[in-house]
């Protein structure tokens, strides 16, 4: 509040972007999956946030339990997004002039002494990239990051609203540089709002308790 209406001397009335209900499903759903899976993952923390396409926060939940610890996990906790970094490679493959139709072999592949693999460790040979990116290929994210070339795609995550540093190598292709969960959600929005990048917000109105709009 302060970055937008400086020192604050008497109460405000703050209306955010924020929905109960999909605030409230978020929280239990957070809760229902690390009850279920979090031990088994070795996960006892965990984040939900939901971005509408003009970048409106309409459910924030920043950690498992609030009174236990006060840390915001969807803003400011950085991790490797892994594969869901891989639709922001393909753009960029798309932006150099390939197709959903453009043709990659899904074999071994090396890149110095990287050696990426598939979840499943199998090869599908000659596949589209629309199907590589539906199986989610490995070595095809990585073949497309070194034939458009990292700095691009670090380029092209830059204007899709990263904030975080990004490491440009061939690595980028499976995630591997730490962003937010609040930037990784703010970047999709482009691909359902027409293009338009978006940044995060969640403060709509700020007034006094008599109705003056600060």
């Amino acid at each position: 509040l302060s970055t937008l209406i400086g020192e604050m001397n008497s109460d405000v009335i703050v209306q955010t972007t924020v929905d109960l209900s999909l605030q409230q499903a978020a929280a239990e759903a957070l809760a229902g999956t690390l009850g279920d899976k979090g031990d088994k993952a070795g996960a006892g923390q965990g984040a939900v946030v939901a971005i509408d396409g003009g970048g409106a926060v309409r459910a924030l939940v920043g950690g498992r339990d609030y009174g236990a610890s006060q840390y915001n996990r969807a803003w400011d906790a950085r991790r490797q997004p892994g594969s869901a970094f891989k639709p922001f490679v393909w753009l960029a493959a798309l932006e150099a002039g390939m197709s959903p139709e453009t043709v990659r072999e899904d074999a071994p592949f090396r890149v110095g002494k990287w050696t990426p693999e598939n979840y499943d460790r199998k090869y599908r040979g000659p596949v589209t990239l629309r199907a590589a990116l539906a199986q989610s290929l490995n070595t095809v994210a990585a073949q497309l990051a070194v034939a458009v070339g990292p700095r691009k795609v670090v380029s092209l995550a830059r204007e899709l609203g990263f904030r975080s540093q990004l490491q440009a190598n061939a690595s980028i292709a499976v995630g591997t540089s730490e962003v937010t969960l609040a930037e990784l959600a703010a970047a999709y929005a482009p691909f359902s709002n027409g293009g338009f990048a978006v940044e995060p917000w969640v403060i709509r109105r700020v007034t006094t308790a008599d109705g003056r709009i600060l």
